[in-house]
């Protein structure tokens, strides 16, 4: 059972942002509550006060202008999962919205939170990240852009200050030509490990390409090094290249041992994943996720 929580409902972002201030460490954001509840009911995590986001207008848009597509903090799994827009410009965020747990948390889980609790098994930033995704987050003072990349700081840790709330996620579409695909394994609902590449090729030579794990470690990763590396090869090169930088994958991702495997077996599909997703990518016939 949970204890009695008090209900605040601002309807904008600066009486939030006053509400999380005055109530300080004793008050939670509430959006959609799909692993807040969770916590709260199994004493994880405590709080006296819900300052509950949904009315906040903001919050609820889906547009896509100039290349870039605009989704608000508040908008869920499920819309994302079958917007036609989200489809058009990041297919593979589509598909991977459309992985998140099950129907149930989908309709009641939003993106917003998913990336404000970073919680490191979760599939949405992995995706983001080949986009060069960034949050906007807000207080009664303004607001500020954060790359998502920098936005993630450790296993359930984000650049947000106290106060400050996640307003929307901005999500520039892939450069012409590139294709993209997000690749999971999956145990009790929950990613052991996702992988998404995004590439493009120029007569059978990689152009320009993105990777990103997540689920291995504390945090989903960009594997910018790594990317160096296989621009200017063949595709029939990739899993040489990604075999030869075990240690670096290592030392980026920071496997753990847990419930969804073991840290060497999950560095081992890292690299297998990417590798099928990579040919899933640069294949002439394939089709984007």
């Amino acid at each position: 059972m949970l204890n009695p929580l008090q209900l605040v409902q601002p309807t904008t972002v600066a009486d939030a942002s006053k509400a999380l201030g005055a109530y300080g460490e004793r008050a939670q954001i509430y959006a959609g509550g799909a692993e807040l509840l969770l916590l709260l009911r199994h004493r994880l995590l405590h709080s006296e006060v819900l300052v509950d986001v949904k009315k906040i207008e903001r919050l609820h848009g889906v547009t896509a202008e100039h290349g870039v597509l605009r989704i608000g903090a508040c908008v869920t799994h499920h819309l994302i999962e079958n917007s036609a827009l989200v489809r058009d410009h990041a297919p593979s965020l589509a598909y991977a919205e459309s992985q998140v747990a099950n129907v149930r948390v989908r309709n009641q889980g939003t993106l917003g939170g998913n990336l404000a609790f970073n919680d490191p098994h979760s599939d949405p930033g992995t995706v983001l990240l080949i986009h060069n995704a960034a949050v906007r987050v807000g207080n009664e003072r303004g607001e500020r852009r954060i790359a998502l990349n920098d936005f993630f700081r450790d296993m359930y840790a984000t650049a947000l200050e106290p106060g400050e709330l996640l307003l929307e996620v901005e999500i520039p579409t892939l450069p012409h030509g590139m294709k993209s695909a997000y690749l999971r394994l999956h145990r009790y609902q929950r990613p052991t490990l996702g992988a998404a590449a995004a590439a493009r090729l120029n007569d059978g030579i990689v152009d320009e390409v993105r990777l990103a794990v997540g689920c291995v470690g504390p945090k989903a990763q960009r594997l910018t090094a790594l990317e160096a590396k296989l621009k200017g090869t063949k595709p029939s090169e990739a899993r040489k290249v990604l075999a030869d930088h075990g240690n670096y994958l290592r030392e980026l991702l920071r496997p753990v041992d847990d419930l969804l495997g073991s840290a060497d077996y999950k560095l081992y599909m890292a690299g297998v994943m990417l590798g099928d997703a990579l040919e899933q990518v640069t294949q002439s016939n394939s089709v984007p996720h």
